[in-house]
């Protein structure tokens, strides 16, 4: 059980690692005018919260830094809304209240507003995205090599992707293998569509058509990757290579891949509520020492979006998290407008 000391205790080396990026020692913790205990008390907490999993240390300083369970608590427990945000409100005001912005540049505005404003990589995912489903996908051969697959959602919006056919694959192969797709993806939703190509994909009856997998996998996914462009909304991509934990050329390559293909749509999710997603909850090499931090947007009672930031797991909770709800606010009442 921790107690209210080591609350305290955690929260503060939280919140300082969070601006300073370096290990928290006792000394530094004596200087807070609400921790006003001894060296050696403050040293037997961080000692206790670092057996319980809540502190790490490490190799180079005898300071501690939190530990993912350390900010799953703290998330969960001890975060407060940094007052000094709302300030920054009628920035965001300022935005919204534009009659000359169509909603497309509101938004993109009030992301890169977010960006600056955070240092970290915003995303926004319309309605749209969210709750559509795969209503049919089906395909238009354009001779003996080529085709035209088809993918059309239950609110009538379609999309389009030309594919070649390899020597050895027929139009005939290609149907069957576009009917196991349908139903494969029937019915489910769009945001599914890449994880289930991915994962479900492999396992279907297409076996036999092994050697066409990637390409096939590949077709569709530009084409979902479109439907999911036309509410996808990007800013600040490069904030996090700017991160010192960011510093592996390998997962900068795939987490911009990652972004290119809106895999990120299924990470943010469509929760009720605030929702924090750390490394392991996201199993996503790129991610392992990022956050990703979302809130929904309610239009009605069917419909919703999200907006959400990634950053590194230390970044300022208690900056961020008022300033996506604010913008949340902001983004559902934008669209209510629109369909009065």
């Amino acid at each position: 059980m921790i107690s209210s000391r080591q609350k305290l205790i955690l929260k503060a080396i939280v919140d300082i690692f969070s601006e300073t990026a370096e290990p928290v020692g006792s000394k530094v913790l004596m200087d807070l005018p609400y921790l006003n205990y001894s060296s050696a008390t403050l040293r037997y907490d961080m000692a206790t919260l670092e057996e319980m999993g809540f502190l790490e240390k490490t190799h180079t300083s005898s300071g501690r830094v939190p530990s993912e369970k350390g900010y799953r608590y703290y998330v969960d427990h001890l975060v407060t809304r940094d007052s000094d945000v709302v300030r920054v409100f009628p920035m965001i005001d300022e935005i919204f209240n534009r009659n000359s912005f169509t909603r497309e540049t509101t938004i993109k505005e009030a992301l890169k507003l977010l960006t600056e404003l955070t240092n970290y990589t915003a995303v926004a995912v319309g309605p749209d995205v969210l709750q559509s489903k795969i209503k049919k996908v089906d395909f238009i051969p354009l001779g003996l090599t080529d085709a035209v697959v088809l993918i059309v959602t239950d609110r009538g919006h379609v999309q389009h992707q030309q594919i070649h056919i390899k020597d050895g694959m027929s139009i005939n192969d290609l149907k069957e293998v576009i009917k196991t797709l349908d139903d494969l993806l029937q019915n489910r939703l769009l945001s599914d569509a890449i994880k289930i190509l991915k994962e479900e994909y492999a396992a279907s009856e297409l076996n036999q058509f092994m050697d066409y997998q990637a390409q096939i996998i590949d077709s569709f996914i530009q084409a979902f990757s479109k439907f999911a462009s036309d509410s996808f909304y990007l800013s600040g991509m490069t904030n996090v290579f700017e991160q010192p934990e960011f510093n592996n050329l390998d997962h900068i390559k795939r987490f911009i891949d990652m972004m290119d293909r809106r895999e990120i749509i299924k990470l943010i999710g469509t929760e009720e509520g605030l929702t924090v997603r750390f490394g392991s909850d996201m199993q996503i090499k790129p991610l392992n020492q990022m956050t990703v931090v979302s809130i929904p947007y309610r239009i009605n009672e069917n419909e919703s979006g999200t907006i959400a930031l990634l950053g590194p797991t230390r970044m300022a909770y208690q900056k961020v998290i008022p300033l996506l709800e604010y913008i949340a606010a902001n983004l559902a009442k934008l669209y209510k407008d629109e369909k009065e």
